[in-house]
């Protein structure tokens, strides 16, 4: 089922409001050090602004319109690794004070033309350079609502002592919220010329509060999530949705997840190694 506008609301201004208050718990010294294997704390951040000024606001603007964005730099989807080194690069030149209130204009503007859409709306048509193919209004905003929570994962590397897992004392609404919206979005962002002739049924299983089912449908060169069991599938992925963020992210390695039984897998196993790499950024 899909979430309702004022569901999307919701959570999309929780999130942005957590994100921005754990921020500013940050100093300085922390935000220089390494997030990730190739960026800083606050290049992370800047990437966050930058998404949210440079590709989500001008593609939602144009989509309330019945119109295509265009986004210089970024005409297709193999652009989108250069695009977003660029941006991320140029607001890297402000300093954190500058960029978290950038940060709050951006998802304030955002937001606001939330407000401005029917339930219909959200279902207008939307085309966003980095997708596989066109999606929805309502996609952008998931989109932007993974953004912050992505990023905000990242950051918490090098503060985990002042920032909590994202999982973290959410209630369960919350939980299965962000998951389900995961799940749904993955076949957007689809790399389909790394899936070769790959033709199976995943079924994913999210355990503990918050969790569910989902199952994913890869072949002939797409890649469609449906909510519930599937019967039958090739491989299911079993696992709680705090381990699935961290497999996600990169937190958590997915051979070490199976030893630990952090993830359980069932059908035919090697197709779960086959997911790696067909989801996300092309680069």
């Amino acid at each position: 089922m899909l979430p309702t506008k004022d569901q999307m609301r919701l959570f999309y201004t929780q999130t942005a409001e957590r994100c921005l208050e754990a921020y500013g718990q940050i100093g300085q010294k922390e935000w220089e050090q390494k997030a990730s294997d190739h960026w800083t704390a606050k290049e992370h951040l800047a990437y966050t602004v930058g998404m949210l000024e440079e590709e989500l606001l001008p593609v939602t603007r144009a989509a309330r319109s019945g119109e295509i964005a265009e986004l210089p730099g970024f005409a297709k989807r193999e652009d989108e690794p250069a695009f977003r080194r660029a941006l991320t690069e140029k607001f890297s030149a402000l300093s954190t004070v500058e960029l978290i209130p950038r940060l709050r204009a951006a998802f304030d503007e955002h937001a606001h033309m939330l407000d401005g859409l029917s339930e219909s709306d959200l279902d207008r048509r939307a085309v966003d350079p980095s997708w596989d193919r066109e999606g929805t209004v309502r996609d952008l905003y998931t989109s932007a609502y993974l953004v912050f929570v992505n990023q905000y994962q990242a950051i918490r590397r090098v503060a985990k002592k002042k920032l909590p897992h994202w999982m973290t004392g959410i209630e369960s609404e919350r939980v299965h919220y962000h998951v389900d919206r995961l799940f749904h979005f993955m076949p957007l962002i689809f790399n389909r010329n790394r899936a070769d002739d790959l033709n199976a049924t995943y079924q994913f299983t999210m355990e503990g509060e918050g969790g569910g089912q989902w199952n994913m449908r890869i072949g002939a060169g797409r890649a469609d999530t449906t909510d519930g069991a599937a019967d039958p599938y090739d491989c299911e992925i079993k696992t709680k949705p705090a381990f699935w963020m961290d497999l996600a992210s990169g937190d958590l390695s997915a051979p070490i997840a199976i030893m630990t039984r952090k993830v359980k897998l069932g059908g035919n196993p090697a197709l779960a190694m086959k997911l790696s790499g067909l989801f996300g950024t092309t680069d």
